[in-house]
């Protein structure tokens, strides 16, 4: 009896136990992680924001951080509800221009302008066919938007409650350190700073390099010519927010409008903004930066994401290397040097 007492006592055995069951809690609730995760993103973001103007601000005259937490959200909330009455109906019909495009493109009015090789080519790729079925694809997939604005509602709120109370909610899990699980909240608490700040650090990246390539784009592709380029930029700044294979996502419908546009020469120009805007970013910006903030090399990083990725989707692609983190600290694997 002594000698099982001491083997659940040891540090090794307490990590992979808090660990099974981690793992099974999470597992309960996957049906709750898209709520979870978006909750975490609105939370990280919005309390950056507030932790800078409250350092900001209280160096000029005395404020509390609930204040600034009401004041921020209730901006927000103002500024959607004025985007939405505003742009809504003009972004609306710019996507459905774009939509009409890809719907309407048929290879067969341009044979003129093509090399009968290329023709040939294009017609057995049967573009208009794997157009037409992503599109239908898109607009069955319309009735479960509810579901996710449901979600981000929620997500939204919570995270206005969260830091509204969040001294609180930290004086209340403090006692935690004293009862009977005190080495579960010790080691999830260490945990779980590394993940946020991991996850929070990346989030933070992808965003500010899908924001500067759909205004990049949206510029270029006025240059060229191109219509609807609010809906455009647009769609390049939520495929920007896939790394790695959003710049192959977006290429497609920005090929088949440039072609319809101009032929030939428009979507050879097409390739050119894809390829001088995303591939840094797609193949080697992103690792890189992801790479630096968790001293990963660059290979492991880019290798994490492709894996993260076939496991679990989209989400994979932002949770894959704070996971990988995860491992690493459970197991005591020194990412950089002391």
């Amino acid at each position: 009896m002594d000698t099982l007492k001491r083997f659940f006592q040891e540090e090794g055995v307490k990590k992979v136990l808090a660990l099974i069951l981690l793992v099974i809690l999470l597992l309960s609730v996957r049906g709750l992680l898209n709520l979870f995760l978006l909750t975490f993103i609105f939370s990280y973001l919005l309390n950056s924001v507030q932790k800078f103007l409250y350092r900001t601000l209280s160096n000029i005259m005395p404020i509390r951080e609930k204040v600034i937490t009401v004041g921020m959200y209730i901006i927000i909330v103002f500024s959607i509800v004025f985007g939405l009455a505003t742009y809504i109906n003009r972004s609306a019909k710019e996507l459905m221009g774009i939509s009409h495009k890809l719907i309407t493109f048929n290879i067969d009015k341009y044979t003129d302008q093509l090399n009968p090789r290329v023709e040939s080519f294009l017609k057995g790729l049967n573009i208009e066919a794997y157009t037409k079925d992503t599109l239908t694809s898109i607009f069955y997939a319309i009735p479960h938007v509810s579901e996710v604005s449901i979600q981000v509602v929620m997500a939204f709120l919570l995270s206005f409650l969260l830091l509204l109370g969040k001294k609180e909610i930290k004086h209340f899990c403090s006692k935690l350190e004293t009862s009977n699980v005190s080495f579960l909240y010790s080691y999830y608490k260490y945990l779980g700073i590394n993940f946020a700040n991991t996850f929070g650090k990346m989030l933070q990246i992808q965003i500010l390099i899908s924001f500067i390539n759909a205004v990049l784009s949206t510029i270029t592709l006025a240059i060229l010519g191109f219509q609807q380029v609010i809906g455009l930029g647009f769609m390049m700044f939520l495929f920007g927010l896939i790394p790695v294979v959003g710049a192959i996502i977006s290429f497609i419908p920005l090929a088949i409008i440039g072609f319809t546009l101009g032929g030939v020469p428009k979507v050879f120009a097409v390739v050119v903004m894809i390829l001088f805007l995303h591939a840094m970013e797609s193949y080697v910006l992103n690792p890189r930066l992801m790479a630096h903030e968790t001293k990963l090399p660059i290979f492991l990083a880019f290798l994490t994401l492709i894996i993260s990725e076939y496991f679990l989707g989209i989400w994979g692609m932002l949770l894959g290397i704070p996971l990988l983190m995860f491992l690493l600290d459970l197991f005591h694997i020194q990412t950089h040097e002391e």
